[in-house]
């Protein structure tokens, strides 16, 4: 037994994607308002939470299924099918469950009190972690002042705050500072007191600034979070935030695989079947002609089928590693972005798919509304989560080189 050792039975495991797949339904009727009117769906949220899917991977002691780290993103995979940025947003739940259950870093007692609370409650727990500074890899300027009868008051920003119009706890992370509220000047000690916390969506002096405003995944709703002195109880702290949450980072990444693998094959299939249909009438080479049967058409929907079956193989390869305990070895950094290579090639996948749609099926793809224009630019934001593909890149020609230690 391990950390990813499924608890999940085969006959839990499709009736969990089934009702992924009827949930996807809803998605896809809402999506194409959503992002026409660039907002999160919060009537999804019941829906969401009456599905069961919400508790998928909380591990059975607590009240959930035990689904693995695979199950999750196929989950996020046919949610993606119905619409990508609402899967996208509900992604972020999914993705802190499964830190919250394996981060060594969180104390038994606040990780009962959590993980049973999304099964019990419904709870849904959404991640933001990204500072306006240098996102996700800079070290948080969010503070947390400790206060002299216990716990801290927390003050600071963080963009990029997926799901947090539809969530009940927000998982953060902010450093400590001295009792006079200043950071440490110390690298290593700012590292150090870099915490998280988990604190309730509606707590005191919590509000959103609706700064999401964007190309694309615009149904993700994904507002800033701003936090002027807001009380953490002593109960709220989770531990150190680099040796805790971002150890367990292969929860996000494979999730991000799943939602944009199911964005890829949402635009193959819309394309398919354009291109079934599409005649051009007479042409200068023909009477009627038929779109499906240029050879140039037929290459490039075998080109796409080869990139989402590629991908769909690469993340279900490395799903079943984890499953299986091989997970790869070495520094931190390094073994990030061995998880990270399913996130990429998903992205880039669904960039390419998208890309290649809209040449073939042609104009009437690029108005403003149809499926394949949204979707092109939902792909869009995968080149921006971590590890970026660039990101990735570097990560392992530094690797290679004996640069990253």
């Amino acid at each position: 037994m391990h950390k990813h050792t499924p608890e999940i039975t085969a006959e839990e495991r499709a009736n969990i994607l089934a009702k992924a797949r009827d949930l996807a339904k809803e998605f896809d009727a809402i999506g194409k308002e959503c992002d026409a009117s660039n907002r999160f769906p919060t009537e999804m949220v019941p829906l969401y939470r009456e599905s069961g899917i919400a508790g998928a991977a909380v591990p059975k002691k607590y009240g959930g299924l035990g689904a693995d780290i695979l199950t999750i993103s196929l989950i996020g995979r046919e949610l993606a099918k119905g619409d990508p940025g609402i899967a996208l947003s509900f992604n972020m739940h999914q993705a802190m469950v499964g830190i919250f259950r394996n981060t060594p870093a969180l104390n038994d007692q606040t990780r009962a009190r959590i993980l049973s609370s999304v099964v019990s409650d419904g709870t849904i727990i959404c991640g933001p972690f990204s500072e306006s500074r240098a996102g996700l890899a800079g070290l948080a300027d969010t503070v947390a002042v400790p206060q002299r009868g216990g716990g801290w008051k927390i003050t600071g920003k963080k963009n990029w705050s997926t799901l947090i119009e539809g969530s009940d706890v927000i998982a953060l992370n902010a450093t400590i500072t001295d009792e006079d509220g200043k950071l440490p000047t110390d690298f290593h000690e700012h590292s150090a007191r870099e915490s998280t916390f988990i604190i309730p969506t509606g707590s005191p002096n919590v509000t959103i600034e609706r700064t999401w405003d964007t190309l694309g995944m615009r149904a993700t709703g994904s507002q800033t979070l701003v936090m002027d002195e807001v009380y953490a109880a002593p109960e709220t702290y989770g531990g150190n935030f680099r040796e805790g949450l971002v150890g367990e980072a292969e929860w996000a990444a494979m999730g991000f695989a799943g939602v944009y693998l199911g964005l890829a094959e949402k635009a193959f299939a819309e394309a398919r079947e354009a291109l079934k249909k599409k005649h051009l009438g007479a042409t200068a080479g023909a009477q009627d002609t038929d779109i499906k049967q240029l050879g140039y058409v037929q290459y490039g929907l075998g080109r796409m089928f080869t990139e989402i079956e590629t991908a769909a193989r690469v993340l279900e390869s490395t799903g079943q590693m984890a499953i299986e305990g091989r997970w790869p070895e070495g520094p931190a950094p390094a073994r990030k972005a061995q998880w990270d290579l399913a996130k990429v090639v998903t992205t880039e996948a669904a960039i390419s798919v998208t890309d290649q749609a809209l040449r073939l099926v042609g104009g009437a793809s690029f108005r403003r509304g149809n499926i394949l224009e949204r979707l092109f630019r939902d792909a869009r934001a995968g080149i921006l989560h971590s590890f970026s593909t660039n990101q990735l890149y570097d990560t392992f020609g530094r690797y290679e080189l004996g640069l990253l230690g």
